[in-house]
This record gives structure tokens, sequence and C-alpha cells, in this order.
């Protein structure tokens, strides 16, 4: 008996949806973004906020170039600057990028993290307008999961984001908790590939 209660309130492992447009094919792991990718990254983030699911707002040309810099500063030296009360303090960052080949990036994904002890934030993440609807947003976030192995990954972003919030099912998120203004809170387990 106690063997079968046991098995009942064992964590279950939650497997990864593969989208259809990805079976056969295998997936390239991400690629560190480069400074190129960044104005892509930035354009994204503007069209976000237009729509108000933007973590940050860029309704002015300063805030545009804080996030450039901010974003340079990450792909150049792997760090996130993070303003914290009246600091900024220097936490580990990456952008990662999803590509076929040697082209321009279907999508991104920018993570962050206070220390090696805490999960990974993704802070944002996006498909190019032309290669939505066909699973890369699904791809992207369950190899940046790969790519952080071993430490789990949180991500906030309004339940109004509907592609987006699929994409984070099907890559293995949960959803935690939804707050009194429509933001969910997602975690995926750590995960570990050798």
């Amino acid at each position: 008996m106690l063997t079968t209660l046991k098995r009942l309130w064992r964590p279950r492992s939650i497997p990864v949806a593969v989208p259809p447009t990805a079976v056969g094919k295998e997936v390239a792991p991400l690629a560190a973004g480069t400074a190129g990718d960044i104005e892509a990254f930035l354009g994204a983030a503007r069209r976000a906020d237009d729509q108000g699911h933007s973590p940050w707002v860029l309704r002015d040309e300063s805030r545009i170039e804080t996030l450039r810099h901010v974003l340079t500063h990450t792909v150049s030296r792997g760090v996130w600057l993070q303003r914290e009360n009246e600091r900024v303090a220097h936490w580990q960052g990456q952008l990662l990028t999803l590509r076929h080949g040697d082209g321009a990036p279907l999508g991104m994904a920018l993570v962050c993290r206070p220390s090696e002890e805490v999960a990974w934030q993704l802070r944002f993440f996006f498909i190019e307008p032309q290669w939505q609807g066909s699973g890369h947003g699904a791809r992207l976030l369950a190899e940046t999961r790969r790519t952080l192995r071993g430490m789990p990954v949180h991500a906030r972003l309004p339940m109004a984001c509907h592609a987006a919030v699929s994409s984070l099912v099907q890559a293995g998120f949960q959803r935690m908790y939804i707050d009194a203004t429509g933001i969910a809170t997602f975690q995926a387990p750590a995960e570990w590939h050798d």
C-alpha cells in the first residue's frame, strides 16, 4: 500500500511537446546573440510595447538607447544590468538566438539571473513575424531550457499573449498563477540532457 501511495504522489515529469513542423528535423542548438542581433531584438521589443506586452516601456528614444546599451553589455560580457532599488546590479545574462544555418535569427530569448544559485528568468522572447505560427516559438523555448540545463526557468507575461503562452506550455512550462492584472507566472523545471 505504501508503494502505491508513493507512486500516486511522486511528481511526474512533463514531456516536452514537439511541434509538428519540427518532427524529423534536428533542432540546432541556440547560438549566442551578437551585436548585429540587437536591432532585431529592439524591433521586437518595440512591437511588443506597442501592444502593451513588453516588459519595458519604450515610448521614448532615451529608454531605447538604455536598453540597447544593456543588451550590448549582455552580448559582449554576459552581464545583464538590472536596476535594484537605487543602484545597478550585475546579473548573469544571455541573449540566445534560434537560426537556420548562418542566416538571420528566427527568434531570440533573453535570460538573466542574479546569481548561479537561483533560477533563470526568461525576460523576453520572440519569433520574427514571418516565422510565427510554425512551431518555432516552442522550439526556441525548448532549446532555451536545454541550453540552461540544470536550472529551472521562470517567465512572466500577459495572458493576452496567446501564441507566447501556447509556446511556453508546448515547451514544458507550467502556469503557476495569474495576478490581478492578467500577468501569468510560468515555471519550467530543470532539464538535463547529456
